[in-house]
């Protein structure tokens, strides 16, 4: 009896560590799982690594005003369809309603899609790995901007500062020239597909508008949408008559109160092309610009550094692109990246190194498929700088974002 008890004894023992002993650690437990608190279209990875999001979600999942909520996705599989560099982004697999992937840790860009069984693309996420330190700085309008361009890798001049570039209203970017200064043939940067081939920006019909829809601006992250056959009536990317002003989350955002100041600041959307804890910034944030709040022709009302210490603000602190001050003694560098012209459909028209072009979240309120611009600079033919301007929907500018608080 006493042997019996024992061997219970024992058995339960063994049983009770066997429980309750380490279970073997999970290869996955290591994977960070980037929306794990907030989704978005862009995800910002600091550090090589394993990672993975919530395929499911477009953008935020945010419900806005002037957009129908989003719906959840359901994809059947997941490519890489471009980077900026062969290796940035491996391993791609999808596990139930996740995209897994593994960072090489080099600083660039890649673009991630979600597919249904037919291979379509149904969402896609940019992928950007900055490569250097980031941070918010303080403005003197009272918000706080990310230190470099959305999807660039340098603070200071060079082509790594421009970032990527974006038609108003989409959340897939294209890529800004790989030289410092260009003319109106440049091209942009190169990108590559998983097996290392080539990816070209396609541009839509210039004499149709049959693509120009958001269900194909979706499906086709490639491709930039041309205005060339509706210029006269509109300069949007989506045809004439079916412009969507909500698209990043600020329909009413050209308004102006008695003392004229802009009333609406907007809201996330889950068009919005910013990473998690950042959007795209309404027209207010950069008025401090210029002395008028506007166009200026005049040095003197360009609030930037004086780069070179002579005391004077003149063209000798320019060094493609302007360094503007903001708060607190903090200054930032805001490259001429030049544009995607959105009759053309490609990077072209405007000089890499001599024009820069921001985006705000607001549309225009003529009507006309314009949207506003929250700074806007160049130095030929002439030399001028506007912390208020307009652009057409179909360009495709930078973005400096802001924190969203």
């Amino acid at each position: 009896m006493k042997r019996l008890s024992l061997l219970l004894l024992a058995a339960a023992l063994c049983a009770f560590a066997s429980c309750n002993k380490p279970e073997t650690p999970n290869p996955e437990d290591t994977r960070v799982d980037l929306s794990s608190e907030e989704t978005s279209n862009c995800y910002l990875i600091t550090e090589a690594g394993d990672y993975s999001f919530d395929a499911t979600i477009r953008g935020n999942g945010a419900t806005t005003d002037g957009l129908d909520a989003p719906t959840a996705l359901d994809p059947a599989d997941v490519k890489l369809v471009w980077e900026t560099a062969s290796g940035i982004v491996t391993d791609l697999s999808l596990e139930e309603g996740k995209i897994l992937f593994t960072v090489s840790g080099d600083a660039g860009n890649a673009l991630v899609a979600a597919l249904d069984s037919d291979g379509a693309i149904i969402w896609s996420w940019h992928i950007w790995v900055p490569g250097c330190e980031l941070g918010d700085i303080p403005t003197k309008s009272g918000y706080k901007i990310m230190n470099i361009n959305l999807g660039a890798y340098s603070t200071e001049a060079s082509p790594e500062a421009f970032g990527m570039l974006y038609q108003w209203g989409r959340k897939d970017p294209f890529p800004a020239a790989a030289t410092l200064t260009g003319d109106t043939q440049t091209v942009g940067a190169p990108l590559y597909d998983a097996d290392g081939n080539a990816v070209s920006i396609a541009a839509s019909s210039w004499y149709s508008t049959e693509a120009n829809t958001l269900e194909y601006s979706i499906a086709n992250p490639t491709t930039c949408l041309s205005n060339y056959s509706q210029y006269s009536s509109s300069r949007d990317w989506l045809a004439a008559g079916t412009s969507n002003d909500a698209l990043w989350g600020n329909p009413n955002g050209y308004e102006r109160d008695d003392d004229n100041n802009y009333v609406n600041k907007g809201s996330k959307s889950f068009y919005d092309p910013c990473p998690q804890g950042y959007r795209v910034p309404p027209m207010d944030v950069f008025l401090t610009f210029t002395t008028t709040g506007g166009y200026s022709w005049t040095y003197d009302d360009f609030d930037v550094l004086d780069l070179n210490a002579d005391g004077v603000i003149d063209a000798s602190d320019y060094n493609y692109g302007w360094y503007f001050n903001m708060a607190d003694d903090y200054y930032s560098y805001f490259p001429a990246a030049a544009r995607y012209d959105g009759s053309y459909a490609m990077l072209y028209g405007s000089t890499t190194g001599l024009w820069g072009n921001y985006w705000s979240n607001a549309p225009e309120s003529s009507g006309t498929g314009l949207a506003n611009v929250s700074v806007a600079f160049q130095t030929s033919p002439y030399t001028t700088c506007s912390a208020l301007a307009s652009g057409s929907r179909a360009d495709a500018y930078s973005i400096r974002c802001i924190v969203d608080e």
